[in-house]
Formats: structure tokens, C-alpha cells, sequence
């Protein structure tokens, strides 16, 4: 082989291993929540445990700080425009108790459980689709997606689902913008 095709192929090994390492682990798999949580939200105390009599109930686990804080903006919003239909509870994982929780939630990357699960079916433009939300929000997965799993959600329920003003919400480009001028946590 030339040394230019060796380059290559030196290149594709590195970058797979660091996809690897990097990404989440079991990648296609569904996950599932261990059960109901307690415990680290997004204040130093827990500020309202998780209400499992409601229609849906959502868990985050992201690092709450200046560059992920849109995302848990936009999921509270969601719950109050929808109150005793949703329960949102946030985990915040820069903490030593939202690490433990999100480590027996069994993610290895951020992510949201509707119902128990990061993993649902919708129907886009009459085509079934997959969506997962694991990740970072405007990137991985769309509120448009969310807000479809919401809808689908709750009229298991029989109820409806009221979306949250898109103006009432941080943008993504906040979070970007935050992520470039925060200090390094490591």
C-alpha cells in the first residue's frame, strides 16, 4: 500500500475508535428507566419528586450548566403548559447524586425518558420513524419530534397535549453560545 492509502486507512481506524469511546453505548437498544427516581434535580435539593399518576412522565439527565440549562427550560415548559398531565424531573449529572442516577438509568451519554423510554416509534409524513432522545436537543433530536412523542403519549391517556410557547424557551444558539465562553469543567 502507498503511504497515502495507509494514512487513510490509519485515519478510519482512529476515528471508528473514537466514535466508539465517545458515543453512547448500546446504540440502537432500547433503554429503559429502572423504576421510579428520587433524588438530584436541578437544584442542589430536590425540589418536587417525580408524580408517577400523571400521563407522562419525563426524566433528564443532562449537565444543567450554561451551555445544556435550554433544554431544561423548554422540558419545564412543557410540564406547565401541561400541569397534572406531566411530570418532569431533572438530573442534573455535574452532581455526585445525579451521576449515580443517571448511571443506574443505564445511559453513557445525556438523555430524556418519556414513559420509561429514550427510544419511540412516531409517524412522519405517513412514514413510521425511530427517534431517540439521547443527546443534545436541536441536534440529535428536534422539539418537533418531542412534541410528536408528547402528543402520542398522551392520547394513550385519553388526554390532549398542549405545546409550550415556542418564544417561551431558550434557543439552542443560547447554548452554543454560552458553551464557547464558559470555562472548561475539567
Amino acid at each position: 500500500m502507498t503511504g497515502t492509502k495507509l494514512g487513510v486507512l490509519g485515519l478510519a481506524v482512529l476515528l471508528a475508535c473514537c466514535l466508539a469511546v465517545a458515543g453512547c453505548r448500546g446504540a440502537g437498544e432500547t433503554r429503559t428507566a429502572a423504576g421510579p427516581s428520587a433524588g438530584a434535580q436541578i437544584a442542589s435539593e430536590a425540589q418536587s419528586a417525580p408524580k408517577p399518576d400523571v400521563p407522562v412522565v419525563i426524566e433528564a439527565y443532562y449537565p444543567f450548566n450554561e451551555s445544556h440549562q435550554f433544554i431544561a427550560d423548554y422540558l419545564k415548559s412543557v410540564e406547565a403548559a401541561n400541569p397534572d398531565k406531566v411530570s418532569v424531573t431533572l438530573y442534573d449529572m455535574q452532581t455526585e447524586e445525579g451521576r449515580q442516577k443517571w448511571s443506574a438509568a443505564g445511559l453513557s451519554c445525556a438523555g430524556v425518558f418519556v414513559n420509561g423510554s429514550t427510544r419511540h416509534e412516531i409517524d412522519r409524513d405517513g412514514t413510521k420513524e425511530t427517534v431517540d432522545f439521547l443527546q443534545r436537543m436541536d441536534v440529535f433530536w428536534s422539539k418537533d419530534d418531542f412534541e410528536t412523542v408528547m402528543t402520542q403519549e398522551m392520547a394513550k391517556a385519553g388526554e390532549t397535549f398542549v405545546a409550550p410557547p415556542r418564544e417561551a424557551e431558550a434557543s439552542e444558539e443560547e447554548g452554543k453560545a454560552a458553551e464557547k465562553t464558559a470555562p472548561s469543567e475539567n
